[in-house]
């Protein structure tokens, strides 16, 4: 079986989200890759983080891109779960740090939205991605549209796929009129089994999320789709196994 496994921020079920005991677990796990959400902090650092603001996951209060890289390190990012407190929102560097020896690939998922200052956030992740050596291995999602073609117009070869929720229409015609290299929809999308085959006519890879039940799993084992995005990579990865 082809489909590779990703751990949605990292390994989320058993680790507090999009922090490096997450990412660590999901290296353990021997997953195929992680996926992760970048921010620009108010002093122009990537950190790793989902929401916009700091309530959910972590003890503080704020806008994320309202506050420095320092003011996010005092957070606990722990999430209340036993074992990890005191535990810091990272920044993109420390987990390609972590993760540069693994082979892990990275998706990393843009949350800027900012379109008066050029998506400041292209460059940082691109010089970053350089400096790490992991060209080839991180390719990036969105459900910016704009952004995720503003990478293509300065790259060709930067690899990007299409987030979204809502069927669409010919999706494969949309992601090559953009053009992305893969759609990201949600999981719940992918009802009609000839969606997936006629993505891979046009060689655009279809990657769901968050796919999480077993039954769930299997569906999208069976529709071969090229990436299961889930929160629960152990499970993933014992079905895939099973599967042969």
């Amino acid at each position: 079986m082809n489909t590779q496994v990703f751990a949605h921020r990292g390994a989320s079920c058993t680790a507090p989200e999009n922090t490096l005991p997450a990412f660590e677990q999901a290296a353990a796990l021997h997953a195929d890759g992680v996926e992760l959400d970048v921010h620009l902090s108010a002093d122009g650092q990537l950190v790793v983080i989902h929401d916009d603001t700091v309530g959910r996951t972590t003890n503080g209060i704020g806008v994320v891109h309202q506050m420095t890289l320092e003011q996010l390190k005092t957070l606990d990012a722990s999430m209340g779960k036993a074992g990890f407190a005191g535990v810091k929102i990272p920044t993109l560097e420390e987990v390609y740090r972590l993760l540069q020896p693994t082979g892990l690939q990275v998706n990393v998922e843009l949350k800027e939205n900012e379109y008066d200052n050029g998506f400041a956030v292209i460059p940082k992740v691109l010089a970053l991605e350089e400096a790490y050596g992991m060209s080839g291995r991180v390719f990036y999602s969105s459900f910016n549209h704009y952004a995720l073609r503003e990478m293509k117009r300065l790259s060709a070869k930067i690899q990007t796929g299409l987030l979204y929720a809502a069927a669409l229409v010919d999706v494969w015609d949309y992601a090559a009129s953009v053009p992305a290299d893969a759609i990201h929809p949600n999981f719940f999308t992918l009802r009609d089994k000839n969606l997936v085959l006629q993505c891979h006519a046009f060689d655009i890879a279809v990657r769901p999320w968050t796919v999480d039940t077993e039954a769930d799993l299997q569906n999208m084992f069976e529709q071969n789709v090229d990436t299961v995005i889930t929160n629960d990579p152990e499970l993933a990865l014992r079905l895939r196994k099973e599967n042969g």
